[in-house]
């Protein structure tokens, strides 16, 4: 009878080992899918246009491109976010492709006023530095969770999202 529990439950518990390192690997890598799960809940209703501009997002500068490399879209941003302070789940800009028909969420942006970052690095979030934009004097990050990007997650433009009309 031994031997047969030990069957059953041997397999049991190796797959239970597996998966809950799994889990704990997932949560601990940095920009692990499930911290990136949870902007996604949080910015979900943001595919609606009106829900962002609601919310306080409008739209700012003109859509960014860099032909050859791919498109970055129409920022809308919530300028009275831009303190300097990074939540993962209220990022400053929600990123839209322009599509002939409507714009389409793609991505989001973290951005930092470098007047109000004040640290000898980037800033970081999931494990990724910003990237310096001198021209708008401001630190960036991209996280591409709408659009998968072939480049990768948080690069600043993405070969699947169409170029400005």
């Amino acid at each position: 009878m031994k031997a047969i529990s030990m069957k059953v439950w041997g397999p049991a518990v190796a797959v239970f080992l597996l998966l809950s390192s799994a889990a704990v690997a997932s949560h601990a890598s940095p920009g692990g899918q499930s911290e990136l799960a949870a902007v996604r809940a949080a910015t979900a209703k943001f595919h609606d246009l009106a829900t962002a501009e609601a919310a306080g997002y409008s739209r700012f500068l003109d859509c960014f491109q860099n032909p050859g490399v791919g498109g970055m879209g129409q920022h809308y941003v919530q300028l009275d976010s831009l303190d300097g302070n990074i939540d993962a789940l209220r990022p400053e800009a929600m990123v839209y492709e322009v599509d002939p028909r409507r714009l389409q969420l793609v991505a989001v942006e973290y951005v930092v006023p470098t007047s109000d970052w004040s640290g000898e690095d980037p800033p970081k979030l999931f494990g990724h530095d910003f990237f310096l934009n001198t021209q708008l004097g401001v630190w960036a990050l991209h996280a591409w969770i709408w659009r998968p990007n072939p480049l990768g997650m948080f690069e600043n433009f993405n070969p699947k999202v169409r170029l400005c009309p």
